[in-house]
């Protein structure tokens, strides 16, 4: 009876290790320099923060993406610091939460997002945002698109 309920308590720990493993597969895509393409949607604004917030302007930034980064947010923006959560990834889509971005201005945020590659150099994605600035909450949804530049990144 012993060897029966020690058989079951390693196979059921032997399924769940395999369950976690397969929900998060590193993000099928080329490590090196990207270029994102991001636009910002705000609502909730603050008179004092329209302006500055530059609603639904596309912007751009690269990132230095590390094999590391493919198990977390591959594209985060240089400079932000959050604590990124893979909730699933299959390799093509990764859903994230991050918690506690640091924004480097006294802001904080909170965002959920999810990562689509079309292929291992192309992909797109979308972050709902929860911006805290000053005692004042601004909601955004942002829209992502990324491209592959190179295998290699400039220095820093």
């Amino acid at each position: 009876m012993r060897n029966a309920i020690a058989v079951a308590v390693i196979c059921f720990g032997t399924w769940l290790a395999l369950a976690q493993t397969q929900s998060a597969q590193p993000l099928n895509a080329k490590t090196g320099l990207w270029q994102i393409t991001q636009t910002v949607t705000w609502t909730g604004l603050p008179p004092q923060y329209a302006a500055m917030m530059k609603n639904a302007q596309p912007s751009k930034y690269n990132s230095c993406v590390k094999a590391k980064d493919l198990n977390s947010n591959p594209w985060a923006e240089p400079g932000e610091h959050c604590a990124w959560t893979v909730l699933k990834s299959d390799g093509t889509n990764m859903e994230v939460q991050g918690s506690s971005c640091q924004k480097g201005n006294g802001s904080t945020a909170d965002v959920h997002g999810i990562v689509h590659m079309s292929d291992p150099q192309d992909g797109t994605g979308t972050f709902d945002i929860t911006l805290t600035t000053n005692g004042q909450t601004m909601k955004g949804h942002a829209t992502y698109t990324g491209k592959w530049l190179s295998a290699s990144c400039p220095a820093n």
